[in-house]
């Protein structure tokens, strides 16, 4: 009695089991066979009831009433072998076959025929009825590497097992009891046979009609096994690496699945005529992080996609420079259309360009953003600090930058560091969230701010509240977002016009150095959607662009989902806040013009408008100062003035820009000097001239500009006259090796210089 109490082992089958992949609604979306290379499912869940009437038709009609051994068929099954002289029957309950299935490679005999006997009375004291039918079923041979009524069910008929029918159902209960024999492939005849004959034992027994039974014989058997289904295979081998489940129900939109499918494959076609073979689509509910759509890498005609891009370190480009202005404005260190410098730049070797190639001289905060300007980025960057940044940017989930703030420098907001596009949704989802929160929570902040996007279906999933914001407040959110709304990206980098849409959504592109990496995010109260299109071998082509190769499969995704309305604005978060019209900045007394902007209550603490001073004027409208006019007879005014090297590109997209007055002559002796400025060099600048083709040095153009635009500049290398210019301050020619001292003096005199060397 001891040894029949622990006789049955436990676990009973140590299979190993393939891992299966589910959309939300429970759909089979993918599947990865076992590592003994069997189709092999975990154990099944329920019984479909016609596959139930099936099998035990077929292989156990006293299944429901005996204990594991049937004795009125084992004393049939003796009677038909004794007189055939040869095993005809075996009479093995489903309950012995499960237990003959747990023990593998056992010899058919007499004596191990009485010891499944003995275990399926135990299996039967163990398990309930309906248990015993589900480890039957889940680990049945079904033909060649096909073992399980799951698997069995999808690589015949491509369904779940719940939704076949009558005659599907028979057809599969007769596999387990001779699966080397019948294959689909071979013995059709005696398949089809065998079917029918269980179709007419289940319709004498009234399980089902006559009229059913003819139906059913009308049913083809299939002629092959077919492909599991393989919608999301990246995410498949994601979830096989990084989750102990062998079954997960995951977020996935099977709708969406095929629509990033279907788009990703598209856009995968054409660019391969460009020699850019891959390309990778995520979308995120912005609300619950759940993943809604994973392609890892979209197919084409010629390329090996195994490598899932989500997931890969890529150059970010242009596309955390969101990030960087929303913290700006958060902390108080912007207003959200301050007037930021954009010129030529020379950081300490450090050169940036815009895009287009061309100079604004300053641009608002938020058209900086909204057209991507690399200049205006790097002086965001150089104001806010660098390590700074990269704290901020952890605190955001990125784990792929993990380098010093000396490693990465000024280049971190153009494409310094590495991302992946899955923390990228995460981050822009997580401000999408608690954007969403706040206004659903009034005026509370989730605490879950290093959410993991969600891989599994979690409708009840709790959130935390704080009152405090961690990361982000829902106002700077809010103001980013708003920029976001208007990305463009002008001149020569494309058409962005083609990317409106009536669906609105704050999106940002990037393009990295070397054109190797295009990226598109687009954040919507529903969705987070993440495009990234390149090599993954990080080969550079010219075309590989973030607003044309990355924004049109982003719109596509975009027009064919459902991305509701644009974010509600946190009214709570955001106060009236007094800025100066002209330069975007926090409104001093000396402003002209003050208009009232909804900002975060930190841009209270901002920096006031530079640009606006009070000028003192005589009647002919001269600059006068004390000396040479009394303080009773002036007249002040407010006036916008920029310094001379943002000036100079300045007025030339604002011909309203009016510069400074002239002093008045008597006055002079007492005028700033402060009235023109070198555009290049800047700073202290090593020079490394280029030989031509003649074995020439190439010139230098050294750059001026002056605040009166009719002013006559004269040029000084050290000690020697080089000559003047009017208007266009641009003097060039080709200095020595060495230091030298570059100066420029006006018709009144003033002056300023500029050092820089020559090296060979």
């Amino acid at each position: 009695m001891v040894w029949f109490y622990f006789c049955l082992p436990d676990p009973l089958f140590s299979d190993p089991y393939g891992t299966v992949l589910n959309d939300s609604e429970g759909q089979l979306i993918g599947a990865k066979i076992s590592s003994d290379g069997q189709w092999r499912f975990p154990m099944i869940d329920s019984v479909p009831i016609y596959f139930e009437e099936a099998i035990t038709t077929f292989e156990d009609k006293r299944f429901r009433s005996h204990i594991g051994v049937d004795f009125l068929s084992v004393g049939r099954a003796a009677i038909q072998n004794l007189k055939a002289r040869q095993i005809e029957s075996g009479a093995s309950t489903l309950s012995m076959q499960v237990i003959r299935m747990s023990r593998k490679g056992r010899p058919r005999n007499i004596y191990q025929k009485i010891i499944e006997m003995i275990l399926a009375i135990r299996l039967e004291l163990r398990y309930s009825k309906d248990e015993i039918l589900k480890l039957y079923v889940s680990h049945a041979p079904f033909g060649g590497n096909v073992v399980g009524l799951e698997a069995a069910s999808w690589r015949y008929y491509q369904k779940d097992p719940s939704k076949l029918s009558i005659s599907e159902s028979a057809m599969l209960a007769v596999l387990p009891n001779a699966p080397s024999l019948i294959h689909l492939s071979k013995n059709r005849p005696k398949l089809l046979a065998k079917r029918n004959r269980l179709l007419k034992t289940m319709m004498t027994s009234g399980m089902i009609s006559e009229v059913d039974y003819g139906l059913c014989l009308l049913e083809e058997i299939p002629e092959q096994p077919y492909r599991l289904p393989s919608t999301a295979q990246h995410l498949l081998e994601y979830v096989h690496k990084n989750t102990p489940e062998t079954i997960t129900t995951s977020a996935i939109n099977s709708d969406y699945q095929k629509i990033v499918n279907e788009v990703g494959q598209y856009h995968a076609q054409l660019n391969a005529q460009s020699d850019i073979h891959n390309l990778s689509i995520l979308i995120m509910d912005t609300e619950t992080g759940q993943v809604k759509a994973y392609l890892g890498n979209a197919p084409n005609t010629d390329q090996e996609h195994s490598v899932d891009m989500i997931q890969a370190r890529r150059s970010s480009g242009s596309i955390l420079k969101p990030i960087l202005y929303a913290h700006m404005v958060d902390e108080g260190k912007l207003m959200p259309k301050a007037l930021i410098k954009d010129i030529p730049t020379n950081i300490r070797g450090f050169s940036p360009k815009n895009y287009n190639k061309k100079f604004s001289g300053c641009t608002p905060a938020d058209q900086a953003l909204a057209m991507s300007l690399n200049i205006p980025a790097v002086y965001n960057l150089q104001e806010y600090g660098v390590e700074p940044f990269i704290n901020r940017l952890r605190d955001h989930g990125f784990t792929t930058i993990d380098k010093s703030a000396s490693h990465y420098g000024l280049s971190l907001i153009l494409g310094g560091a590495e991302v992946s596009l899955w923390e990228l949704c995460r981050a822009y989802a997580t401000m999408g969230r608690t954007l969403i929160q706040y206004n659903k929570s009034n005026g509370k902040y989730h605490k879950d701010r290093h959410q993991n996007p969600l891989l599994h279906h979690a409708p009840n999933r709790k959130i935390s509240f704080q009152h405090e914001p961690i990361n982000l407040s829902a106002g700077a959110i809010y103001k980013t977002f708003e920029a976001m709304l208007e990305v463009l990206r002008p001149g020569n980098d494309g058409s962005w016009q083609q990317f409106n849409s009536s669906k609105p959504i704050a999106w940002k592109t990037g393009t990295s150095y070397g054109h190797r990496d295009a990226w598109a995010v687009g954040v919507s109260p529903n969705y987070t959607i993440g495009v990234w299109v390149g090599n993954a071998d990080g080969e550079g082509k010219n075309s590989l662009i973030g607003v044309s190769k990355a924004g049109p499969v982003l719109f596509d995704v975009v027009n064919r989902i459902d991305v509701g309305s644009f974010f509600e604005e946190p009214v709570d978060d955001l106060i009236p806040t007094p800025s100066c019209r002209k330069s975007g900045h926090l409104a001093s007394i000396y402003c002209e013009s003050i208009d009232t902007i909804y900002s975060v209550p930190e841009s209270q603490r901002s920096k006031t408008c530079p640009y606006h001073r009070i000028l003192h004027l005589d009647r002919e409208g001269n600059q006068v100062n004390s000396i040479c006019m009394p303080i009773s007879e002036m007249k002040h005014k407010k006036w916008f003035e920029l310094p001379p090297s943002i000036a100079y590109y300045y007025r030339i997209n604002h011909p309203e820009y009016r510069s400074t007055p002239p002093f008045k002559i008597e006055c002079l002796q007492e005028a700033s000097a402060d009235v023109m400025s070198f555009i290049y060099p800047t700073g202290r600048t090593k020079l490394y001239l280029p030989t031509d083709l003649d074995g020439q040095k190439e010139k230098v153009v050294f750059k001026a500009a002056h605040q009166n635009i009719n002013e006559t500049l004269y040029w000084h290398l050290d000690d020697t006259y080089l000559g003047y210019t009017k208007e266009f301050h641009n003097m060039s020619f080709t200095p020595s090796s060495g230091i030298h001292t570059i100066t420029i003096v006006d018709q009144k005199g003033n002056q300023t210089k500029r050092i820089f060397e020559v090296v060979n």
